[in-house]
């Protein structure tokens, strides 16, 4: 029930009413406690890319540098930053969880100070909760604890932090010079958000000003600090480390991406089943819509126009009926209205023409709204998605607090805000629930070895903390492993490193224009063990390693290995085995 309080005199909202800051914040420090301790381990797969994220930076951490001695796609900032955690707290997974929580900790600062120039103090505490269980423990290596999109992460706390300088109040060459720093840093994790990131920023130049040509100079000086801090980074490593291995092997600046990575970059969006993807978005942006609609008809006061409410309710319950029987009630409904919402928050900041809340609502939308590119339809818990939702939850927060605003009397505004911090409120608590019971569900246990930060179920940690012994046992200090197509988790239970310079294997990666330079390489190290992973890459359209691809390599490591399949002791019998481990054959 909301509480009758009467508003400012000014007019505006007053948060008064509810439980003390502290204690919401010390409630929400308890369920992120709770949290952390039921998805410990459970953040991403084990075997898929989790490695992955260890081995680039342990490589540096060990002397090695980025693009000459290890093969590395994206902007250096990333395995840097990780590598410095790594020296620090010792070279294992849960170095990379500290990592992560201290770049969690820092994009949440930021999520905080955006959420409130477009929306107020107590709406920006709200909502920040709120990315904490939809957002930071998203499962399926779409967090920021463990997992793939670390990248993307960091890339995204830049951008936030480019934004919330760029659209702030006054007119400053140094701002804009730092909000263009902030873009160049973004382009050194991952090139493309530094673009979307320095457009983003410039918008905000140029929407904040009251007089335009301000804002446009403001924003070509963003695009210049951008232009050197990108130049100067990535021009350290190719002087370094050369060209070829920065643009060619490492594709940084997106050129000559392999056909496989186009693939998998279609197939991962959703495009192709954009049929039943608009219903879904459609469904998804009116199921929100109504929800709003309903609070603020349950919110009205006298002279509220209850029947236009009423009204708007039955347009979007029909939206809801026509999109369920088109497929849109699909189970990703709870985040695939993100794009319609980053728009509408676009086109109200551009409306609104100037002002610090209308610069960050405009730059916010168009940063969600670019970066859903990788995942427009049927986004759910997934990696590369949780990003880009954060500037979807700033850009819904904004447009609520829009709304708020169009109420004519100050009562009609307090009871709106009101009524919307407690369904927040409620959100935030279900989401916390959710994802409690969502980890909660998941059976699977520690991978020793790993202090507790990646887990599978009981037979596959058995089978791989079995096999690391046997590579140890086969080899000695110092020797090399190398796991095709992926698996780097077991360079690190075995205590080998890969001794090459291309570590990741699967298609895209590995492909018939550079399978003579690996080989090449493997044939220059011989590695003293080679573990095969029989996974299907149906997702790059190939099938098994050795069969669809990479047969060449195959063939040199069945000349040059005896190759025996890995059957874990306890384990019940596979007719085809997951692993085949290989041991170098004597000269």
């Amino acid at each position: 029930m909301i509480a009758e309080h009467k508003p400012g005199a000014d007019g505006t909202v007053r948060w008064s009413d509810g439980p003390p800051a502290p204690v919401l914040a010390a409630i929400v420090a308890a369920l992120t406690v709770a949290l952390f301790e039921t998805s410990r381990g459970k953040w991403s797969d084990a075997l898929i890319d989790s490695g992955r994220e260890w081995i680039v930076p342990d490589a540096i951490a060990r002397g090695q540098l980025l693009y000459r001695d290890v093969v590395y796609w994206f902007g250096p900032f990333t395995p840097y930053f990780q590598a410095a955690f790594l020296r620090v707290f010792g070279s294992g997974f849960a170095a990379l969880v500290v990592a992560g929580a201290v770049a969690g900790l820092a994009v949440m600062a930021l999520v905080f100070a955006v959420l409130r120039r477009v929306a107020g103090r107590r709406a920006a505490a709200q909502w920040t909760a709120l990315t904490i269980p939809v957002l930071v423990f998203m499962p399926n290596a779409g967090g920021v604890l463990l997992g793939m999109g670390y990248r993307i992460w960091h890339a995204a706390g830049f951008a936030l932090a480019g934004v919330l300088i760029a659209s702030g109040a006054g007119r400053s060459r140094w701002r804009a010079i730092a909000a263009g720093v902030c873009a160049g840093l973004a382009g050194l994790c991952r090139t493309e958000w530094g673009l979307v990131a320095v457009a983003a920023a410039a918008l905000a130049c140029i929407v904040r000003p009251r007089r335009r040509r301000d804002g446009i100079l403001d924003a070509a000086i963003v695009a210049a600090a951008y232009g050197a801090t990108f130049g100067a980074g990535l021009g350290h490593f190719l002087f370094h480390a050369g060209a070829a291995a920065v643009l060619d092997d490492g594709h940084v600046l997106l050129t000559g991406l392999p056909a496989e990575t186009r693939h998998f970059l279609v197939a991962f969006s959703g495009l192709p089943d954009w049929r039943s993807g608009v219903p879904e978005l459609l469904y998804s942006a009116a199921m929100w819509t109504g929800l709003f609609l309903l609070v603020a008809l349950l919110a009205r006061g006298p002279g509220s126009d209850r029947g236009k409410l009423l009204g708007a309710l039955g347009g979007v319950f029909t939206i809801l009926a026509l999109t369920a029987l088109a497929g849109g009630a699909g189970s990703a409904v709870l985040y695939s209205a993100a794009p319609l919402v980053c728009l509408a928050a676009l086109v109200t900041g551009m409306r609104r023409r100037r002002g610090s809340a209308a610069a960050a609502l405009a730059a916010c939308g168009s940063l969600g709204l670019v970066l859903s590119y990788r995942r427009p339809f049927h986004i759910g818990d997934s990696a590369y998605v949780g990003p880009p939702l954060i500037f979807a939850l700033i850009s819904a927060s904004g447009l609520l607090h829009v709304a708020i605003g169009l109420r004519r009397q100050a009562k009609q505004r307090w009871r709106l805000a009101a009524a919307l911090r407690w369904t927040v409120a409620a959100l935030v608590v279900l989401a916390f629930a959710g994802r409690l019971c969502q980890y909660a569900s998941i059976e699977s246990v520690p991978i020793a070895g790993t202090s507790g930060m990646l887990s599978a179920g009981a037979e596959t940690a058995r089978e791989l903390e079995q096999l690391g012994s046997a590579i140890r046992r086969g080899t000695a200090e110092g020797d090399g492993l190398v796991v095709f197509p992926e698996g780097e988790l077991l360079n690190f239970l075995s205590g080998r490193p890969n001794p090459i310079r291309h570590m990741l294997y699967l298609p895209g990666y590995l492909t018939a224009a550079n399978e003579p330079a690996v080989l090449a390489e493997l044939a220059r190290a011989r590695p003293a063990a080679i573990v095969l992973w029989r996974r299907p890459v149906s997702e790059y359209d190939r099938g098994l390693f050795g069969g669809d691809y990479g047969q060449d390599i195959r063939k040199w490591i069945e000349e040059n290995y005896r190759l025996e399949p890995f059957r874990a002791a306890g384990a019940p019998r596979r007719p085809v085995p997951r692993f085949v481990l290989g041991l170098r054959r004597s000269d």
